[in-house]
């Protein structure tokens, strides 16, 4: 029941992942599946309201949860941590990124720009390859490929969060844009790593579009400000289709 209500949950709030988990096999989305719900759960709460220390409450609650199963003591019912201690309970590791992930959220409550690139990028890599890492093993190529599909996401999401009031960027002209976008792409090509298991690269299909955006931005930097960077639902699913048959990403 557990497993069925963070499958509900990440196709009620993020259909596109959605569509990307529910094409690996059952052992995957049992593992898959409860961290991005957790993921939207601890996303979502710098939006659902205007405190910001309920908001800063909301994500200790999510910590201190993490560091009970942590510490084997374990007790909250709640469907979305219980499907998560299924898989977290002996995995120490995976919990500490999640933990991190956790923290990086607080930057989203507040309306202050990261610092410098170097502080985008570890915000990227807590909150997009801390979540691939945690699924799939501790991989420098998984640690790689979620920072380029990370930053393609965040890129696509900066035109609202400054609608927002928010400053997602240390930078925003131009050259900037690009620079990040080109990080990215490499991030990828090192993602493209022969020797994972076919097993896991199906998990990494949750970045299937991140090629086609980061090479829109490359092209014309200012769509990340203007915010023109969907693809058709027709163009998405006939890419993710394609990639399923031929069991890449």
């Amino acid at each position: 029941m557990s497993l069925t209500h963070c499958i509900e949950h990440v196709s009620n709030y993020d259909h596109d992942k959605y569509l990307a988990l529910m094409t690996c096999d059952d052992k995957l989305k049992k593992i898959m599946f409860p961290i991005y719900a957790f993921n939207i759960e601890i996303s979502r709460i710098p939006w659902i309201t205007d405190d910001k220390m309920i908001a800063e409450m909301r994500l200790q609650w999510w910590y201190n949860l993490l560091s009970s199963m942590e510490e084997n003591s374990f007790v909250e019912k709640h469907p979305i941590a219980e499907a998560l201690n299924e898989h977290l309970s002996n995995n120490k590791s995976a919990i500490k990124l999640l933990k991190e992930t956790v923290k990086a959220r607080n930057w989203d409550i507040y309306s202050e720009h990261h610092e410098s690139e170097l502080d985008l990028w570890k915000y990227i890599e807590h909150t997009s390859s801390n979540l691939l890492m945690s699924c799939l093993g501790f991989v420098p190529s998984i640690n790689s490929y979620g920072q380029g599909i990370g930053m393609a996401s965040y890129l696509m999401a900066v035109s609202n969060l400054v609608k927002f009031g928010k400053n997602p960027l240390p930078n925003c002209n131009d050259e900037a844009i690009h620079d990040l976008s080109l990080k990215a792409v490499e991030g990828l090509r090192k993602g493209r790593d022969n020797n994972l298991d076919k097993h896991v690269t199906a998990g990494l299909r949750l970045g299937w579009m991140a090629p086609i955006i980061l090479k829109r931005i490359i092209k014309e930097p200012r769509l990340v400000i203007t915010g023109r960077l969907q693809s058709s639902e027709f163009r998405k699913k006939l890419r993710l289709l394609k990639l399923t048959l031929l069991n890449s990403y």
